[in-house]
């Protein structure tokens, strides 16, 4: 059986991190491949300003085009209007069939409020949970969550962390493009992913 993990985000901008996480996920769930899935309206962000879905979508693509396991979807994108992870993986489960495990991809704040998500209780039967922390979170406190989501909703949960995980997001990145900070820039930023942020002038005037 072929295993998929499905990384979402506003990806807003994509960075050395995102793939940091998507290796150490196929590595640690030996996952077949991941796709990364750039949301059009994330729900907790609709009222956030950010580059079109068409720009998200070419700095995903730039980002991963060196790493064949790993490919970026449009189907957020495409189908417009507020991303739900449970829509999401309804139309994943249906378009690969029973042949395939999906593996939603998570960070640790995400699975302390994974139950009140839209209709966690698709989520949890659509796909796999991987949940990736830093060295420095409190590893006791995300098991018991897993456990209490395991026990309600028979959420199936993997819990993994990486010694070497890069240690940047993308609000920091955003503010160094805006403060011309260009060694963060260059050291976390693909340059495919900076090309276009410089033709395209984003970030300049956050």
């Amino acid at each position: 059986m072929r295993k998929i993990g499905i990384l979402g985000g506003t990806f807003n901008p994509i960075h050395k991190g995102h793939i940091a996480i998507a290796t150490a996920a196929m590595q640690r769930l030996k996952l077949d491949e991941v796709i990364f899935m750039p949301a059009c309206i994330p729900p907790h962000k609709q009222n956030v300003s950010m580059p079109s879905g068409d720009l998200r979508a070419a700095m995903v693509e730039a980002a991963l085009k060196d790493w064949p396991s790993f490919s970026c979807s449009r189907l957020e994108l495409d189908k417009e209007g507020i991303s739900y992870t449970a829509d999401t993986l309804r139309i994943l489960s249906k378009q690969y069939g029973k042949n395939v495990l999906l593996y939603l991809l998570v960070g640790s704040d995400s699975l302390c409020y994974m139950d009140r998500w839209y209709e966690p209780e698709v989520i949890f039967r659509s796909a796999h949970i991987g949940v990736y922390c830093r060295n420095t979170e409190d590893y006791a406190s995300l098991r018991d969550y897993a456990a209490m989501l395991r026990e309600n909703y028979h959420a199936t949960i993997t819990i993994f962390r990486k010694s070497d995980m890069v240690e940047i997001s993308s609000t920091e990145l955003r503010q160094a493009l805006t403060q011309k900070d260009e060694a963060k820039v260059q050291e976390f930023l693909p340059q495919g992913v900076l090309k276009i942020i410089r033709e395209n002038n984003l970030y300049s005037g956050q």
